[in-house]
């Protein structure tokens, strides 16, 4: 729950809290120190919105494509991505 909440504050571009040494903190017994990680990947994906677009491609490509089961919303934003980095 707290990794979720760090990654979508950093989706949403707010600030995040500074990390503190664990050598720094001071606990009485009845508390503890949890360390948090976040996918921030895997948040930015699970919360992207998507368009629909359609495109234009020659047929013996389409058919090839279609033959080997691509994927063509996927294999088209691999490319995109590869393209613009």
């Amino acid at each position: 729950m707290a990794s979720d909440v760090l990654a979508e504050m950093n989706y949403d571009q707010k600030n995040l809290p500074k990390p503190s040494e664990l050598n720094s903190l001071k606990v009485s017994n009845d508390e503890f120190i949890g360390i948090v990680t976040a996918n921030l990947s895997e948040k930015k994906r699970a919360m992207q919105k998507f368009v629909r677009k359609n495109v234009t491609v020659p047929t013996d490509l389409a058919k090839r494509a279609e033959d080997a089961g691509l994927n063509f919303s996927a294999t088209l934003t691999e490319a995109l991505e590869a393209k613009l980095g």
